[in-house]
C-alpha cells in the first residue's frame, strides 16, 4: 500500500477543514498529523525549527486530483473576493510562478491567480499549467550535488569510527524528497550516493574495529 505524504500544511486543524470536509465527501483516503517543531538535526551539522503545523497527507497518486476538486470548489469563492486583495498587485511573472508551486499556497489563491491571468489575456489552459507544473517538478527531480565538505567530514568521521559518520552515510545514500506530484525520488547525485554507501559501510567496519580494540586492550 503507498505511504501517505504531506499534501499541505495549515496554522491549526480548523484552517485545514475545507479541504478535510472535501475530502471526506469524496472518500479520499487520508491521514493528519501534527509537526512539533522540535528541532530536527541535519547531518550538515545544523538544527532546524520550525513551528507548529497542522499537516494533511495524502497517497502521491492522489495529489494531482485533490488540487483540481479544491479549484472546483474555490471558483465559487472567487466572487467574494475583494478587489484589493494583494494578488491584483502580483506581476505575471509571479502569478505564473504561484502556479507552477500549488503546494506552497492555499488553493484560493492558485484559483484566483488564473482567473486574474486570465483576465489579462493570458494562456492558463489546462495544457499550459500541466506543462509549466511538469517543468518545475522534472527541475526539482534533479539530484543535488552534496559538496566536497560533506563527503570529506564523513570520511573523516568514519575513520574515526564515529556514528556521526553512518549518519552522513546513511543521508547521503539513501534520503529522497517529495515532489509537487507526490513522487519520491532520492535526493542527490549517483556519484554522492555511492560516496554514502561508501561512507555508511567504513564507519560501520571502523566503529566495530575501534570497540574490539577497546575491549583488547582491557
Amino acid at each position: 500500500m503507498p505511504e501517505f505524504q504531506t499534501y499541505q500544511s495549515y496554522p491549526s486543524e480548523a484552517a485545514a477543514e475545507p479541504l478535510l470536509a472535501l475530502l471526506r465527501q469524496r472518500a479520499i483516503p487520508f491521514e493528519t498529523g501534527v509537526n512539533t517543531g522540535e528541532a530536527v538535526f541535519n547531518p550538515a551539522f545544523t538544527f532546524h525549527n520550525t513551528f507548529a503545523t497542522f499537516e494533511v497527507k495524502l497517497h502521491g497518486g492522489d495529489f494531482e486530483w485533490v488540487r483540481r476538486l479544491e479549484e472546483d470548489a474555490n471558483r465559487e469563492a472567487l466572487a467574494a473576493i475583494s478587489p484589493d486583495h494583494y494578488l491584483f498587485t502580483f506581476t505575471d511573472a509571479e502569478l505564473f510562478d504561484l502556479l507552477a508551486k500549488p503546494e506552497e499556497w492555499s488553493n484560493l489563491d492558485v484559483t484566483l491567480a488564473g482567473q486574474i491571468l486570465r483576465q489579462r489575456g493570458r494562456d492558463v489552459s489546462v495544457e499550459a499549467i500541466r506543462q509549466l507544473r511538469q517543468h518545475r517538478v522534472a527541475t526539482l527531480a534533479q539530484p543535488e550535488a552534496s559538496g566536497n565538505s560533506l563527503i570529506i567530514w564523513g570520511y573523516g568521521l568514519a575513520l574515526l569510527g564515529g556514528p556521526l559518520s553512518i549518519i552522513i552515510g546513511w543521508n547521503l545514500y539513501a534520503h529522497k524528497k517529495t515532489l509537487a506530484d507526490g513522487r519520491q525520488v532520492y535526493a542527490h547525485t549517483t556519484q554522492d550516493r555511492v560516496h554514502g554507501l561508501r561512507i555508511m559501510t567504513l564507519g560501520v567496519a571502523c566503529l566495530l574495529l575501534w570497540i574490539a580494540v577497546r575491549f583488547w586492550l582491557q
